[in-house]
């Protein structure tokens, strides 16, 4: 089973299939994921996801989109995103997964600031949904599940193939992919912001800190701070701070010998009563059960996918 590894600005620290080449691919089943959603995250890498079975729901910044069978979707570089089921059973749901880091295209200077960059940088193009049902869409994920199988397979010279390979998927977006796809630019703006909002509660999530704090980190008013939360990270501000404040007590609970009263406090919550009862209910079982749980840790930055 492969796991997504997320550090704590909520970028993923990739885990390429070949050490020599930027490349990752996967085949994944929603139910591997925790309450079969992959956690919400963010990568210089580009991602190319084919569901194979079932639906999937993808979230990209704020925007939601769906996915059936033969379907894929692009997301572009640095943009913040999510699977989660579909309208079928997530018991049915299997995809592909391909992340392939931009320099892959860098040959030179010119390549670079025309083909790349510009696309890269471009607000417009967040994501882009695939459909076998358009020409150029299909030649595309056709090609997609050529690059998923050879990178898995990694025959002789596959590095080869895959270069050349990912410059012809490169070509088809630029002739093809809408000026209009993706999210309006000034939501661009947002999502940074967003991350400030979660530097700062990740810098001070042991102190006492309001929906004012956090929203002032950002830039932005107190409810706007609350949909940005909310439509992005799928979570409401509070919800995402005890969720950080579990995780990162966890690491205390396995590599100290803190008293569970210690533990909350460090954490910054206002009693042990209400650390145990937060625990309880985000993990299934108390602190102290978690302690004497043998094996690696269930929560934390490691999430199965």
């Amino acid at each position: 089973m492969s796991r997504i590894i997320v550090r704590e600005d909520l970028s993923e620290v990739i885990q390429y299939t070949s050490p020599d080449l930027q490349v990752a691919s996967m085949a994944l089943r929603l139910d591997q994921c925790v309450n079969y959603n992959a956690y919400c995250h963010w990568h210089e890498e580009l991602e190319f996801t084919i569901v194979t079975e079932g639906t999937l729901s993808y979230f990209v910044n704020d925007i939601t989109y769906q996915l059936s069978k033969g379907m894929g979707i692009f997301v572009n570089s640095n943009r913040i995103h999510a699977g989660g089921p579909g309208t079928k059973s997530v018991h049915d749901c299997r995809f592909t997964c391909l992340q392939l880091h931009p320099s892959l295209l860098r040959c030179n200077a010119y390549i670079e600031s025309r083909f790349v960059d510009s696309f890269l940088y471009d607000p417009e193009r967040d994501a882009l949904v695939l459909s076998p049902e358009t020409g150029w869409q299909r030649r595309a994920l056709s090609c997609l599940t050529d690059l998923t199988r050879a990178a898995r397979e990694q025959s002789d010279g596959y590095e080869l193939y895959l270069q050349s390979r990912f410059f012809f998927l490169w070509s088809l977006f630029y002739k093809n992919a809408p000026a209009e796809t993706g999210t309006p630019a000034g939501r661009t703006e947002l999502v940074k912001s967003l991350k400030k909002m979660i530097g700062f509660i990740q810098a001070h999530y042991t102190e006492r800190i309001t929906l004012d704090d956090i929203a002032a980190s950002g830039m932005m008013c107190r409810s706007k701070c609350c949909r940005l939360f909310k439509q992005i990270l799928r979570q409401t501000i509070f919800e995402y701070l005890l969720h950080y404040r579990i995780r990162k007590s966890t690491k205390l609970l396995t590599d100290t010998g803190m008293s569970i009263t210690e533990v909350a406090g460090r954490c910054g919550f206002s009693s042990a009563s209400y650390y145990t009862e937060t625990f309880n209910k985000i993990t299934g079982m108390t602190p102290r059960d978690y302690r004497r749980k043998p094996g690696p840790a269930g929560t934390g930055g490691r999430i199965s996918r």
